[in-house]
């Protein structure tokens, strides 16, 4: 079995801010050609055995991890997918020190395998309806990333608001201020209305129709039919497929006949 260098978690200070960084080392040209060779392979029995011998040879290679979690999550095998994402969260998380408070950013490469475990793991809970698990996992990613290049802000929201703490949902809101989500920008009215904060609710509703107009309109529909997609896997920015998709993971909260 071939030997790697051990990951390690180093921590640095700017300007009083404390930054850490994943430290992958030397070696591992062969086993990431073999996990982007993997990763390309059409039959899932052998794409998972490959996935398999590279974690094998490479235990701490968490990208593997990831990509069999995700391939669980596709399949709705949420039991499984948390299993795989927790052993590699672990393998993360031993390496971080305990009383680490800084930032663990998504533009320092070798930090996005950790922070892509991370996502997956809330995404499981939230799939599995492990409300608070999944609001405390998408907070801490956020806190490690603040800029949340992968987008579990919208994430939070949906646990906060399956919680019904409606104050934590404006709490992630109001750290983007700019941001044209639907989740941010229909959160903001729901989380406001249920605090009988009506007024603000009115106003965030007409600022969420001038940029997602088609999701008020998808919300107040008596069917739904799920439109075609312009790319498979992907949504359309403002179209139809993502007022659908909104209103199928978040419509069960807007079912209030008022």
């Amino acid at each position: 079995m071939p030997k790697y260098d051990k990951l390690k978690f180093k921590v640095d200070k700017y300007d009083g801010e404390q930054y850490g960084s994943f430290i992958w080392g030397k070696g591992r040209d062969k086993v990431f050609d073999q996990f982007y060779n993997a990763i390309e392979i059409s039959d899932p029995d052998k794409y998972l055995s490959e996935l398999d011998t590279i974690i094998k040879e490479d235990p701490e290679f968490i990208d593997a991890y990831n990509s069999i979690g995700w391939f669980e999550i596709d399949i709705k095998n949420y039991g499984s997918a948390f299993a795989v994402f927790s052993e590699a969260y672990e393998i993360g998380r031993k390496l971080i020190p305990s009383d680490f408070k800084g930032k663990i950013l998504w533009a320092e490469l070798d930090n996005r395998p950790f922070l892509r475990t991370m996502h997956g793991l809330g995404l499981t809970y939230l799939f599995l309806q492990e409300w608070e698990r999944a609001s405390d996992i998408f907070v801490k990613l956020l806190n490690y990333n603040p800029n949340d290049n992968q987008g579990v802000r919208a994430m939070a929201i949906h646990s906060y608001l399956a919680q019904g703490k409606f104050k934590k949902v404006l709490s992630i809101c109001k750290n983007f201020p700019e941001d044209v989500l639907p989740d941010t920008l229909y959160g903001v009215v729901l989380a406001n209305y249920r605090l009988d904060k009506i007024q603000q609710a009115e106003k965030a509703l007409k600022d969420a129709i001038k940029f997602s107009p088609k999701v008020a309109r998808e919300l107040t529909k008596k069917s739904h039919k799920k439109p075609k997609s312009v790319l498979p896997d992907s949504l359309s920015i403002g179209g139809d497929d993502e007022a659908y998709d909104y209103w199928e993971r978040l419509g069960l909260f807007w079912t209030d006949p008022k």
